[in-house]
């Protein structure tokens, strides 16, 4: 394995794979992020739909009006 790497062809490929992978990993998302629900055109569409968004993992929030006409709630993520 140790001759292997002193080909400078196979050490590039290493090195930008792990490059590449430290990009990938320093720019991604966490895992327990909040998110915001879809919209629902009503409050009573939006309360119906809260229980669905309740897990061991997440907690929806209250319905908020955000438009006239639509309604969002918050997915808190559980420590």
């Amino acid at each position: 394995m140790a001759n292997i790497l002193r080909r400078p062809r196979v050490r590039g490929l290493v090195a930008a794979a792990v490059i590449g992978g430290g990009l990938v990993l320093g720019t991604a998302a966490p895992a327990h992020a909040n998110y915001v629900s879809p919209s629902y055109p009503t409050k009573l569409k939006c309360e119906a739909a809260r229980p669905a968004y309740k897990t061991s993992w997440t907690t929806p929030g209250p319905c908020i009006k955000i438009t006239s006409t639509s309604y969002k709630f918050i997915v808190y993520t559980n420590y």
